[in-house]
């Protein structure tokens, strides 16, 4: 039996021994809004427990001139596939409407921890007339002079944020929502925590993650995301847009508002394309990571939820891409090897590791690795490379296949994950 997974902009293609095929799990492919722009307008007119933008703009600073007040626009990086021109450029006119001056409106690009994008980059993130007619900065998380700190959360979390965004009147996120298995879904307050906060704000909103993430991909409401949630208040978040795209990256809902109660109303739709149910769980599951293919810093989310689909110490064939290696940004990964999982967070509780924000990874990492049996198929990873880090390597997808089945018997029975990065499993016979 001929299958397929997403593999950067191709297809990686590979063969299951007949009468082995168990379940496919892939996101369901929602046909796209009717009229996309329309579908935008309706949000921005009808925002969720929130003022309008236009309202924003008269109440916000009104000690200020409407022609001196200051924007700041939150965009995610080129590891997201938010439609980031469909979503500014209509904010950006409707703020211009009502006597928002374009030089001060900035765009912010919440890189988190990743490298800074290039020109090129942010031009196809937000398209050339936005690039060119607004101000664009890429967040900077290690860089004193661009962050401001403003205290703490109510669980002790230092909050510390990108300084433009602080200093700005107005203050709005862009967005999409998907599964994610430290925070439940992406989307809402996780544009300011980890988009625009300072390392040590994600490291430990992370660190606190980083054990027992299992219990929280899917489920919105849990004490990372509430965490985040805070953090985003007090950073003074007044408006979010969220899309939810299919499988085409055409946009099915957009939800604009409230930082908390839009978001949960955009999970609803998201929970209609990536809350997949699949009967039980597999002996073996082929895992592709799309569209998180940069390297296993973003790859990562692939592993979270095919090692929920596969049945304890069973075994992943995990394939991401990684286009740019392991973690160009985050070396810790590699350096820390093997290593179990409480020992690196041990590690960083008494700071002996400076990237923590890279540690975290490495421990869920490591907390996957202890759910399942993980053999890597991945062109921009080395076998020393892989196997240094505990899993074991195969050279092409038909040699992991033949050592997982002789691993688990010929009898195995498979699952095959398509969208890994893009999934929250639900497993029907263990349903309460």
């Amino acid at each position: 039996m001929l299958r397929t997974i997403p593999w950067c902009e191709e297809k990686l293609g590979f063969e299951i021994p007949d009468g082995s095929f168990l379940w496919e799990a892939t996101p369901r492919d929602l046909p796209g809004a009717e009229d996309e722009v329309a579908e935008i307008l309706e949000a921005l007119s009808h925002p969720i427990d929130s003022p309008t933008l236009e309202e924003l703009v008269a109440e916000k600073a009104p000690q200020k001139a409407i022609g001196e007040k200051m924007v700041a626009v939150v965009v995610d990086d080129n590891t997201r596939v938010t439609p980031g021109e469909k979503l500014l450029v209509p904010m950006i006119r409707r703020l211009c409407a009502e006597g928002i001056c374009l030089e001060n409106i900035t765009v912010i690009f919440a890189l988190g921890s990743h490298r800074a994008m290039t020109e090129a980059e942010m031009r196809k993130k937000i398209g050339d007339w936005a690039y060119e007619n607004v101000k664009t900065v890429n967040h900077g998380y290690d860089d004193p002079a661009m962050l401001k700190d403003l205290g703490h959360t109510s669980q002790g979390t230092k909050v510390v944020i990108n300084r433009v965004f602080c200093e700005a009147d107005i203050r709005l996120c862009i967005g999409n929502i998907i599964p994610q298995f430290i925070a439940g879904w992406s989307g809402g307050a996780k544009m300011i925590q980890p988009g625009i906060s300072g390392k040590d704000t994600t490291a430990q909103v992370h660190l606190n993650g980083s054990l027992d993430w299992p219990k929280r991909l899917g489920n919105p409401e849990n004490n990372i995301r509430h965490d985040m949630e805070e953090i985003a208040r007090i950073a003074g978040l007044d408006f979010i847009v969220n899309t939810v795209l299919n499988l085409k990256n055409e946009i099915v809902k957009v939800v604009a508002g409230n930082l908390v109660t839009a978001h949960r109303k955009g999970v609803e739709y998201a929970r209609k394309v990536y809350e997949i149910e699949i009967p039980k769980r597999a002996d073996i599951v082929i895992a592709g990571t799309y569209p998180a293919n940069k390297d296993m810093w973003q790859a990562d989310k692939g592993l979270a939820a095919a090692v929920l689909m596969v049945k304890p110490q069973k075994t992943v064939i995990w394939c991401p891409p990684c286009t740019e290696g392991v973690s160009p940004e985050h070396p810790v990964l590699l350096e820390m090897r093997d290593k179990a999982p409480k020992e690196v967070y041990d590690m960083c509780m008494r700071d002996e590791i400076q990237d923590k924000v890279g540690a975290s990874a490495h421990i869920m990492i490591g907390v996957m690795r202890s759910m399942a049996h993980v053999i890597v198929y991945s062109p921009g990873v080395t076998r020393a490379e892989a196997e240094s880090m505990g899993f074991e390597y195969a050279d092409s997808i038909e040699d992991a296949i033949a050592s997982a089945f002789a691993k688990e018997g010929k009898a195995a029975k498979v699952g095959v994950l398509t969208h890994g990065a893009d999934m929250a499993p639900v497993v029907a016979e263990e349903r309460i």
